[in-house]
């Protein structure tokens, strides 16, 4: 079947839908054909890429009755609203559970009588706010993810799944910028020194359709996007239900930054070094293991964030729901969440800072020859050891153990925190 056949057939299939839907869907297909043939293709293989008219039509009359529900989303916007909201959650979960283990010692030194009983009081109405701020918390990144989701429904089953693939590289960049819709981002160490970013699409020939992938190098930063294409007015397609798709990228030694960002799916990164790196999630877990970087940030809204044998200078881990594990040599760590227990091993470590609403800390400090800590718990237990210097069983306050060489911040509202010098 030639191109005028096919569009002919396409425009007769869609005359039960609304103009807008039609013109938008025929004025993409005629932009793919265009596509197609500047490559070098032929009709008849644009026709078979797709697919049969049959099967777009049952899918517009499946989602022609549907609603969205939650959130809507649109492209990687995402990604700087979910930065800004990491922040913000960050700067409450920091200074939470300090303030309120300060305003009952405040108060609690006004009465001459009935401390300790107003103090247990005090402590459990505390407790029972913070288990709202961490249920409000937790319902809020869960909402965002699955609003997210129900936005682009990925499908991986499904059973006329192809793969479409691109690349781009480039052997002179010192940057790379990668963002992704819905996709996975797996990042290696480049085997030649040569950037490179690799896109796959395990999707249905409409899936691949509504999405578009964009290689392209701006000064000495490699760009690679993979995202949901804009249809006009309608926005119809955006709708559809989206594939899988992976990121592959292989990065220099020794690059002077990487950005990896991603709105739903995993990031994975193994074995690189950058002076800069910036990871963010919205909805997936992040894991990095034997990298190293001067300098590196993570924010996540709703996923797990792994962090194992990584060397930096400086390490900000946050996340609003999900657990939190760093093994690092860092000289400053700072980890953040709200719903998730947050475990640290170090080595030579000189300032660790970690807060948590509802979930316990635990801190081993290898290298360690003293602590100078400054932490907090409004009703959960904390000890503290370096070699022979030990607290055990306080609530709050400031205590140096040691030569006092690390210094330590740690706060949660109903956790426990432990932290050992060794």
């Amino acid at each position: 079947m030639n191109k005028q056949e096919y569009m002919y057939n396409l425009f007769e299939a869609l005359r039960p839908f609304d103009e807008d839907v039609r013109n938008e869907i025929i004025s993409d297909y005629e932009e793919h054909f265009a596509d197609g043939l500047a490559c070098g293709k032929t009709e008849e293989q644009i026709v078979e890429e797709l697919g049969p008219i049959d099967e777009l039509i049952s899918e517009l009359k499946d989602l022609k009755g549907k609603k969205k529900k939650g959130f809507d989303f649109d492209s990687m916007d995402i990604s700087k609203a979910a930065d800004n909201l990491v922040k913000g959650i960050a700067g409450l979960v920091g200074s939470f559970a300090g303030t309120v283990t300060k305003g009952a010692e405040k108060m609690g030194e006004s009465f001459s009588e009935g401390v300790d009983g107003f103090a247990d009081s005090f402590t459990k109405t505390v407790t029972n706010a913070a288990e709202k701020v961490y249920n409000k918390g937790s319902e809020f990144a869960k909402d965002i993810s699955d609003s997210y989701k129900a936005t682009r429904n990925t499908e991986s089953d499904t059973t006329d799944a192809t793969t479409d693939e691109a690349n781009g590289s480039s052997d002179d960049c010192t940057e790379i910028v990668v963002e992704g819709d819905c996709a996975n981002i797996y990042v290696t160490a480049s085997p030649d020194n040569v950037a490179r970013i690799n896109y796959a699409n395990h999707g249905t020939a409409n899936q691949q359709l509504a999405y578009a992938f964009e290689c392209y190098q701006k000064g000495a930063t490699l760009y690679g996007t993979a995202k949901r294409k804009s249809f006009g007015i309608t926005n119809f397609f955006k709708t559809l239900t989206s594939p899988r798709i992976d990121l592959t990228v292989e990065v220099p030694r020794d690059f002077k930054a990487v950005t990896f960002k991603t709105a739903s799916g995993e990031i994975k990164i193994t074995g690189i070094s950058a002076r800069k790196a910036v990871i963010s999630d919205v909805s997936g877990s992040i894991d990095m293991r034997s990298c190293g970087f001067e300098t590196l940030k993570i924010n996540n809204i709703s996923g797990h964030v792994t962090v194992d044998g990584v060397n930096s200078d400086d390490i900000v881990a946050e996340t609003i729901s999900g657990g939190i594990n760093v093994a690092a040599a860092v000289a400053g760590l700072r980890t953040v969440t709200t719903s998730g227990r947050i475990n640290i091993l170090t080595r030579n470590a000189e300032k660790v800072d970690a807060a948590t609403v509802s979930g316990s800390i635990d801190m081993k400090l290898d290298g360690c020859s003293g602590i100078s800590a400054n932490v907090s718990s409004v009703s959960g237990r904390i000890d503290l050891a370096c070699g022979e210097s030990v607290v055990r069983g306080t609530k709050s306050g400031k205590f140096t153990l040691g030569n006092g060489s690390t210094a330590v911040k740690a706060s949660s509202v109903s956790g426990s925190i432990s932290v050992e010098g060794r």
